[in-house]
């Protein structure tokens, strides 16, 4: 039977896969603006305290992956810690992260891309225009992702170069040639919208920007010396993300106006605005070309790793066998890679219909966020327990790493049910009901431990 093919990427593509999996130039130029709403002109405070966060995990996920590497990524790493039920849960909450993830990528085109042809470029589209962006977005990612994993790699792994060295020169040319913009004051907690609050839902939509950066994660039977790379890979990914988006967001608030970010927060494109208007219409044009390949960049990074986790739960038989079905020709899940973009379409555009565009944008951000948290929360705690069963016992820095880190991520969870907003009312509500259905199937799991998965019609790969 086929299986993934082996030592096809290394050290530079899985660096980049998280870094193109989080989308950099849209998440600076425009989806900023769910962070903005709450941290204000606190904004580059936000973005630092995430890259600490991040930069946590980034610890973490490295001493795990040189004791584990395969397709599983996170679902792996909570087995190997924490055992098969909390690793089931963590596998189903991490598609669900996915899922919504991918249709937060095609909602920040459908939704976004509308707004930048009309309040940039005075292009006005059709009411429906937003439907068929979402589709092609999300067909895009699965076609790219189809056609095997040295070509999707090798194709983000050169988007993502272009669109972080062009947006972070453009930024710095803003704050050089224009010295009077500059002031420390954006990073004062004082500037959020209710101080310590606004920065911690802030950070939870700023998190969201960050959320790619564990992509290389499921490509371990696909990497070259994957004990070593996968967990240098992500570390590497998040310094590169970090030192961009805390940048970026210094950028884009000083230039827009610390006193003036609700302004920022509710136009659906301050950053290309903000080209325009500091670097003319040109180099707004090429940004805004940028902003969609990044987000579609991001729809293959997410159809790939998902496919790949959802593929090795199939071949343990935690989920439909038929879901580990590998293309002959290609080598990839293309099975799972079809019912990841499906459900991504189903999920945004019932978003739109019942939310509208905006709301749904929002929705599928809070529950994308909060569903990685709780699986980093999972795969942290699961680092002392993977310690302790080996024979060198529990490292204290390993410790104190995931207490702190747990400890955060509470912070910021807890930040989401304080403000009533729409978009994160629907979010927490659909989280809320994910967790319900997955601690019963993972009940029902325990109590029929034999219990055999239904094949889908078709070859497995084993």
């Amino acid at each position: 039977m086929p299986a993934l093919r082996k030592n096809s990427i290394g050290l530079l593509q899985g660096t980049f896969q998280g870094i193109a999996g989080s989308a950099p130039a849209g998440a600076a130029v425009a989806t900023f603006t769910g962070a903005a709403a709450f941290a204000l002109g606190a904004l580059p405070l936000t973005a630092l305290l995430a890259f600490l966060v991040v930069l946590l995990n980034a610890y973490i996920i490295r001493r795990i992956s040189k004791r584990i590497a395969g397709a599983g990524g996170y679902y792996s790493y909570v087995q190997g810690g924490l055992g098969l039920s909390p690793a089931l849960f963590s596998g189903f909450f991490y598609i669900f992260y996915q899922v919504f993830a991918l249709a937060f990528m095609g909602l920040s085109l459908a939704v976004f891309v509308p707004a930048i042809l009309s309040s940039v470029f005075g292009i006005f589209m059709p009411p429906l225009v937003w439907l068929p962006i979402l589709a092609a977005a999300i067909i895009f990612g699965f076609s790219v992702s189809r056609a095997g994993i040295r070509q999707s790699t090798g194709y983000t792994t050169a988007m993502a170069m272009v669109e972080i060295v062009v947006i972070a020169v453009s930024g710095m040319i803003i704050v050089l040639l224009h010295p009077s913009i500059n002031t420390t004051a954006v990073f004062s907690p004082g500037l959020a919208k209710g101080g310590i609050s606004g920065i911690g839902i802030g950070m939870l939509f700023m998190y969201t920007a960050f959320s790619g950066f564990g992509a290389s994660t499921p490509l371990g039977e696909e990497s070259r010396n994957a004990r070593r790379t996968v967990g240098l890979s992500v570390v590497l990914a998040i310094l590169v993300l970090g030192i961009f988006y805390v940048f970026t967001a210094y950028v884009f608030t000083v230039a827009w106006g610390p006193s003036d970010m609700i302004g920022y927060a509710n136009n659906l494109v301050p950053g290309i605005l903000i080209m325009r208007d500091y670097m003319g219409t040109g180099m707004a044009i090429l940004v805004t070309a940028l902003f969609i390949n990044s987000l579609l960049t991001g729809t293959v990074v997410i159809t790939n790793g998902t496919s790949r986790v959802m593929y090795s739960m199939s071949r343990e038989g935690m989920i439909p066998r038929g879901l580990s079905r590998i293309h002959p020709v290609r080598l990839t899940p293309s099975v799972s890679a079809a019912m990841v973009a499906a459900a991504a379409f189903a999920i945004a555009a019932l978003g739109v219909a019942f939310l509208g565009g905006f709301t749904a944008f929002l929705m599928a951000a809070t529950a994308a966020t909060l569903g990685v948290i709780l699986v980093h929360a999972l795969v942290n705690v699961s680092l002392p327990s993977m310690e302790r069963k080996g024979t060198g016992g529990i490292q204290l820095r390993s410790l104190a790493a995931t207490v702190v880190s747990v400890i955060l991520f509470a912070f910021i969870f807890v930040s989401t049910f304080i403000v009533p907003e729409p978009g994160l009312k629907s979010g927490t509500i659909a989280f809320a009901a994910w967790v319900v259905i997955s601690l019963a199937y993972v009940i029902y799991r325990r109590r029929n431990p034999t219990m055999a998965i239904p094949n889908l019609k078709g070859p497995v790969a084993e």
